[in-house]
């Protein structure tokens, strides 16, 4: 019989592999679009964009602690360091120091930043190996100080990954498409229309 441990572990193991198809030869060009104004992305320090950031180092990603609603638009880049940065700081709190945050050297281009999400990966998946359906339930902190239990954190990093990878390949057909985009308007009159 399968157990839980093993269907998070393959959901994980899937949701990399698809995220690595997803990103595969993604451009320069295409990893920064901004397809609408004042897309969040990663930028160098020295650019303000007027909201607040995260990084460490030469690169941010663009951030709001106060989380606006509805959030704003995020470009390709924003969403595969985010999702880098999510995999890095949830497990090393599941199963490391407990230590990182989010102010991390974030990397500035896109050979660097596919790569750093697809060593991301590793970690996860080295410590979800091992585990078994009792330590799903063991209670570890989060980096915020609550506590979850670790099949939590598992579904929360697979659901992460899911849910960019799928708004990343959206914004690739988008992207591939833009020459056709128009300008927003009053919606056709679909009432005659049957489903």
């Amino acid at each position: 019989m399968t157990s839980g441990a093993e269907i998070l572990r393959a959901a994980y193991a899937r949701s990399c592999d698809t995220l690595q198809r997803v990103l595969a030869d993604v451009s320069t060009a295409e990893f920064f679009w901004e397809p609408v104004a004042d897309c969040w992305t990663v930028h160098p320090r020295s650019q303000y964009r007027g909201v607040s950031a995260d990084g460490s180092g030469d690169w941010v990603i663009d951030y709001d602690p106060s989380q606006p609603q509805p959030a704003p638009f995020t470009t390709i880049a924003w969403r595969t360091v985010h999702v880098a940065g999510v995999n890095y700081v949830y497990w090393d709190y599941a199963f490391g120091s407990a230590s990182l945050t989010f102010d991390l050297d974030l990397p500035g281009d896109v050979a660097e930043a596919t790569d750093w999400l697809f060593a991301s990966h590793q970690p996860v998946l080295d410590a979800v190996d091992g585990l078994t359906d009792d330590d799903l339930d063991r209670e570890v902190r989060t980096n915020w100080g609550e506590l979850w239990p670790l099949h939590q954190v598992i579904a929360t990093l697979v659901s992460e990954q899911v849910h960019h990878g799928a708004e990343i390949s959206m914004l690739r057909d988008l992207y591939r498409n833009r020459d056709s985009l128009t300008a927003s308007g009053p919606a056709p009159d679909r009432a005659d229309r049957q489903c």
